[in-house]
């Protein structure tokens, strides 16, 4: 249990409504992310501090008992330079890449030693804290090859990834076990090599096809970023060169990667198991899904409407108005969430009226408005009408910027000018709905 307090059956009262709340959120993620493979990147500066490394331990231990299929990659930069340090060796960067030389590959096999039993240990200890079994493995599935001569320089015993045995992996992960990989590897020659971390999360998420890749990163670095971008919009980011070098070099092979900050262990299971998580998420799959509405998404419209209509925003529509006009309703979802919905109403065979958009709050400035309109543009050319509708009392330059144009009352079509409230005094807009070849 977390605390002193235990929860009583029979008490309704027991659970804090934060925890009930929490336990509700997660639930649908349970059974999505069953059987998922999550490619997890630890840095060095996490597995260094104590407390830290022993709350993720109990989360990844938490994760594989809940069906995740887990591969750790180790960061060990921290410890190499403080081991070569005492040791009194130099070493050089190139491309923020550690170059190795032959003289190093001892002690990086001694210090990449250290580092994975330190991991080793905390997962030993999270699994006997949940009753289970160790369920860790590390291994060589990694083939190195050397990273060679780049504008001149010579990476010697720094290598990238030259394949991975995917077979043994994908077994080792089906029979419920954990995989630990270090970026101590060997090439097909046995020769010793140091793969950045980082490149090696990248390149193994990519060739196990990974529903999701999961970085550990500077908090100071994700500040000021969005929840979720679309990886085309990569550019626009303030992330590190490397990062999204990386993250364009696999972008093809890569499903959906999360940014977490590292002086935030709990970041894992809330981005996981929570509808907003607690990074940010690049995706290349479609993030959202838009459909038409259905009858189980009338809590979710109400939930939608309801403070823009408390606002004067929009007219009030009880959940009986909202049911008979739920055919005319697409509707924008994550994780069976809904985040945005629109109407499409017909006025007569030549006109129809776009009424009732709106998008959540926190999911505002991404574009999610206009990829709703541009839906029910689309729905209304199909249909066939020649005129797009809309009467507004707050957002009439948002639509003038998207095409439409601003016009008198009287100008509605003879049906819809009939029912227009002179009370609200909305504005009324039209746009032509252009046939397309």
């Amino acid at each position: 249990m977390a605390d002193e307090k235990s929860f009583d059956p029979m008490n309704a009262s027991s659970p804090s409504p934060s925890f009930s709340e929490y336990l509700r959120q997660a639930s649908p993620y349970l059974a999505q992310h069953r059987d998922k493979t999550l490619v997890l990147y630890l840095p060095s500066s996490m597995i260094s501090d104590a407390a830290m490394l022993q709350s993720l331990a109990r989360d990844c231990v938490l994760l594989n008992s809940l069906g995740l299929k887990l591969v750790i990659t180790l960061g060990a930069g921290d410890w190499l330079d403080q081991a070569y340090r005492e040791a009194g060796l130099s070493w050089q960067h190139h491309h923020n890449t550690r170059i190795t030389q032959a003289e190093h590959l001892p002690l990086l096999e001694s210090t990449i030693g250290r580092v994975r039993a330190r991991v080793e240990s905390s997962i030993t200890q999270a699994s006997a804290e949940h009753h289970l079994p160790g369920a860790l493995v590390s291994g060589n599935w990694v083939v190195a090859k050397p990273k060679g001569v780049i504008n001149g320089m010579d990476f010697q015993h720094t290598g990238t990834v030259r394949k991975i045995n995917r077979t043994a992996l994908t077994q080792t992960l089906a029979a419920g076990q954990m995989v630990l990989i270090t970026p101590l590897t060997y090439s097909l020659s046995g020769e010793a090599f140091n793969i950045n971390t980082l490149e090696q999360a990248f390149a193994i998420s990519d060739l196990l096809n990974a529903d999701k890749l999961m970085l550990f990163q500077p908090a100071a670095e994700l500040a000021s970023l969005p929840k979720a971008v679309k990886g085309s919009e990569l550019d626009r980011l303030p992330l590190s060169a490397r990062l999204q070098g990386l993250i364009h070099a696999h972008g093809q092979g890569l499903k959906r990667v999360h940014l977490m900050a590292d002086n935030q262990p709990d970041a894992l299971l809330q981005e996981l198991f929570s509808r907003d998580g607690a990074g940010t998420l690049i995706y290349t799959d479609r993030y959202h899904q838009l459909r038409p509405a259905q009858a189980e998404d009338i809590p979710g419209l109400m939930r939608l409407i309801q403070p823009l209509e408390a606002a004067g925003i929009l007219v009030s529509r009880s959940p009986e108005q909202l049911e008979q006009a739920l055919s005319d309703f697409w509707v924008m979802e994550i994780d069976q969430h809904l985040i945005g919905c629109a109407a499409l109403n017909a006025i007569d065979g030549d006109h129809a009226e776009l009424s009732c958009l709106a998008v959540d709050p926190a999911y505002r400035d991404q574009g999610l408005g206009q990829e709703l309109l541009d839906q029910l543009e689309t729905q209304a050319r199909t249909q066939g009408f020649q005129q797009l509708w809309l009467l507004t009392t707050h957002t009439h330059h948002w639509f003038e910027e998207h095409g439409f144009r601003l016009t008198d009352p009287q100008a509605l079509p003879a049906s819809r000018k009939n029912l227009y409230n002179a009370q609200r005094n909305s504005k009324v807009l039209v746009k032509p709905i252009e046939t397309r070849i």
